[in-house]
């Protein structure tokens, strides 16, 4: 769920160049946990890669829907 929270923030602040120096360094730990501690424990690393990309995706989505909420807004004043 970290890895969905951090993708969400990712893709709500930050550009794409963050995303994927974010995934190069998942993919680091994931393949250094994986020589390490075995196959399991790297998969289940790289389910938390697709955990980011999903949160990413969330993250765009919401900015996209906050934006268009803004831009939708009438201006009343005379």
């Amino acid at each position: 769920m970290l890895c969905f929270l951090a993708g969400v923030v990712t893709g709500s602040i930050f550009n794409v160049r963050t995303l994927l120096i974010a995934l190069g360094l998942i993919l680091a730990g994931s393949t250094m946990l994986g020589l390490v501690q075995g196959t399991i424990a790297g998969l289940w690393t790289l389910v938390n890669v697709v955990w980011v990309e999903v949160g990413y995706l969330a993250g765009i989505y919401g900015r996209c829907v906050l934006e268009h909420a803004g831009n939708s807004r009438q201006n009343f004043s005379a």
